[in-house]
């Protein structure tokens, strides 16, 4: 099913076999196409990743992930200017990785409630979010993929070519192909390597250096795109990216080799693509459509805006950071408490006291404690407490929320003080937004 490599370098080998093509011939594909079409993907990557130490050296792992997508997908109307022209709709039938890392195993899926998908251009990368609510953190990570579909479509030329022809892309199509967001250096140039009367074969070479969530990373990438003339799209595409990130405060370094594999080919229309579905997608994107949940394993779900990237996750504890223009801007720790009897409450100056404690020295000052009963039963304590770590002004603002049958979740969010403003109210709306779910759970 999913023998792709074999199928491009067949497809090229009929392309070069074919006879060549004399006229200029404009190879892309319409803003308004209509198609429906079938998109297989296999990604495969190889090399390391990068951990910090204590000690401040770095600890290698080798790791490797085996990718599969397979979803129907067709464009949606443009929603704005060069990548955020690039907008679609998509229905995976297949979604998932095996991911390798040291000696531990994981297989991540997408959730059956997350198969209808919008993809939007954007010039850091390709944005996904479901038409059905919040995705998690990690089936987002499982649809950004190097060499998306939609993606790959910024590769054309915007003027008729002949066999030999040269272009150089708009700036924005490399880190929209690579997900680069902070671009310092980027270079990227396609030839028209064959051209016949059925396809036009586009190499395509590039190197980008910027920053992923705030860490270094340089990208060199090559690949190539067969176009079908007679029908006016990418049939089939083989991407190749070698990436050398640093290890940045949200994600670990890398050096790593990403080959994907690309297939499309036009199918009958999809019920899944109504025009009643399409007709409900917005043009402009409003932020609840790209919040995230996260699912706690003691059955507390919150929601939370994609700045935040979930940087360490135990049994019962989880630790979140906030990252604005590149920059660290906050750290949140969410915790499992003690489990009370239903409807019981810890008092509020006994949570005060535990700051005090937790806190220590680097405590100067409690300037707020307040409690809020809240929609949906539950009982918030916020209470924003001040001082110094290694000399620098810091704020920590303490949430404790209790459920009406005695589950209780702590939020501790660390801000230096001259960031609390850009933090704004991402704390509350994170907190707030908690929701107790299964079973009363709890030590």
């Amino acid at each position: 099913m999913f023998s792709l490599r074999s199928r491009l370098l067949s497809l090229l080998m009929l392309a070069s076999a074919a006879a060549p093509l004399s006229a200029a011939e404009k190879i892309v594909e319409a803003t308004d196409d209509e198609r429906t079409f079938s998109v297989r993907s296999r990604l495969k990557v190889e090399g390391t990743l990068l951990t910090a130490g204590v000690d401040g050296k770095s600890t290698s792992l080798k790791t490797t992930v085996d990718g599969k997508l397979t979803y129907l997908e067709r464009r949606l109307p443009p929603g704005g200017r060069d990548a955020e022209a690039l907008r679609s709709m998509r229905n995976y039938q297949l979604a998932e990785a095996e991911i390798a890392v040291g000696d531990r195993k994981t297989v991540s899926r997408l959730e059956k409630s997350s198969q209808q998908i919008v993809a939007e251009g954007r010039r850091e990368g390709v944005r996904v979010y479901s038409v059905t609510g919040p995705m998690t953190y990690d089936n987002v990570e499982l649809l950004r993929t190097p060499g998306d579909s939609l993606a790959l479509l910024g590769l054309l030329p915007l003027t008729e070519i002949e066999a030999g022809a040269t272009w150089t892309p708009p700036a924005w199509v490399l880190p929209s192909l690579t997900g680069v967001e902070a671009v310092s250096e980027s270079t990227l140039n396609c030839k028209v390597e064959k051209l016949d009367t059925q396809f036009a074969v586009v190499g395509f070479q590039g190197r980008i250096v910027g920053a992923v969530s705030g860490a270094v990373t340089k990208i060199d990438v090559k690949g190539q795109i067969a176009f079908d003339l007679a029908k006016k799209h990418i049939r089939q595409a083989v991407v190749e990216q070698e990436e050398d990130r640093a290890i940045g405060a949200v994600s670990p370094g890398m050096k790593v080799k990403a080959t994907i594999y690309v297939d499309r080919a036009p199918v009958a229309g999809s019920a899944a693509f109504s025009e009643a579905i399409l007709s409900r997608i917005p043009i402009n994107t409003e932020p609840q459509q790209l919040a995230l949940w996260f699912d706690a394993p003691w059955g507390v779900r919150f929601a939370y805006d994609r700045n935040w990237h979930v940087f360490h996750q135990k049994d019962n504890v989880a630790v979140l950071r906030l990252m604005d223009a590149g920059s660290l801007v906050a750290q949140c720790n969410v915790s499992q408490m003690p489990t009370l009897a239903p409807g019981a409450v810890t008092p509020i100056n006994q949570f005060q006291d535990d700051i005090r404690t937790s806190l220590g020295a680097a405590l100067k000052g409690i300037s707020e404690a307040a409690q809020t009963k809240l929609a949906n039963g539950a009982t918030l304590y916020r209470v924003v407490a001040t001082g110094e770590a290694q000399k620098v002004p810091m704020h920590w603002l303490y949430y404790l929320s209790i459920a009406p049958d005695g589950r209780q979740t702590a939020f501790v969010f660390a801000v230096e003080s001259r960031l609390v403003e850009q933090l704004g109210q991402r704390d509350r709306e994170m907190v707030e937004s908690v929701l107790y779910v299964g079973s009363k759970a709890g030590k």
